[in-house]
């Protein structure tokens, strides 16, 4: 009987220390669970909240400072194009074609080319742009033109269109500036005679770079 007793008594014990474990255990893990929870909550500091992400939350950090991306400027022609080998030889068989199709314009060309270009010259020893083309469209067209560019802009029909160009249209540039200060007389074919402030009395074509860059616009005299 006290045999039986002491095992009774053993397994009671047992029991009971089980039974605290598990007790225990249990506490534990929702002691810890009320921790997470503690981490996952905002937290408020002078009224802003602030969520502060547990330790085993993987953090994307993304970079919010703001790179200026470095611009290369494109590479733009400040000056006249020197005339090449190819274009003065293009230029004098276009003057020789001319001279069989238009004798009394390209002949004035011919008779003009090369003069050197100066501010407000009007005559063979040197000669301003808009001179040039008041000499050209008066010996040429029998036409009288107002004596600067601006004023030859002003007073000539617009050409929208290069494609509706014809031979004594006038093709005006803004070289440097807002306002017109280069004139030429078209040609045809895309080219057109002027005095150059660098070359003088040469011609040259509307698609160079140069040219392009600075077009702005042309008129008609009626």
């Amino acid at each position: 009987m006290r045999q039986f007793l002491t095992i009774l008594s053993a397994c009671i014990i047992g029991s009971i220390t089980t039974t605290n474990a598990q007790r225990a255990h249990r506490n534990t893990q929702i002691a810890s669970a009320e921790v997470e929870a503690t981490n996952d909550a905002p937290r408020f500091i002078e009224g802003l909240s602030l969520n502060t992400p547990t330790a085993t939350k993987n953090i994307s950090v993304k970079n919010t400072v703001a790179v200026k991306e470095k611009v290369v400027p494109a590479k733009v022609e400040i000056d006249e194009p020197v005339p090449t080998t190819k274009d003065k030889k293009e230029a004098a068989e276009k003057i020789k074609e001319g001279l069989r199709k238009n004798t009394s314009l390209y002949s004035f060309i011919q008779d003009w080319y090369g003069t050197p270009y100066q501010m407000g010259g009007t005559s063979k020893k040197a000669i301003d742009c808009s001179a040039f083309t008041r000499q050209l469209l008066s010996d040429v067209y029998g036409k009288t033109l107002d004596r600067t560019a601006a004023m030859q802009f002003m007073m000539t029909k617009r050409i929208y269109d290069q494609d509706d160009l014809k031979e004594g249209d006038l093709v005006f540039f803004s070289i440097h500036t807002k306002r017109i200060s280069h004139v030429g007389v078209y040609l045809g074919n895309g080219m057109f005679v002027h005095a150059s402030s660098s070359r003088g009395v040469m011609i040259s074509e509307l698609s160079q770079a140069y040219w392009t860059r600075f077009y702005a616009g042309a008129g008609r005299l009626n």
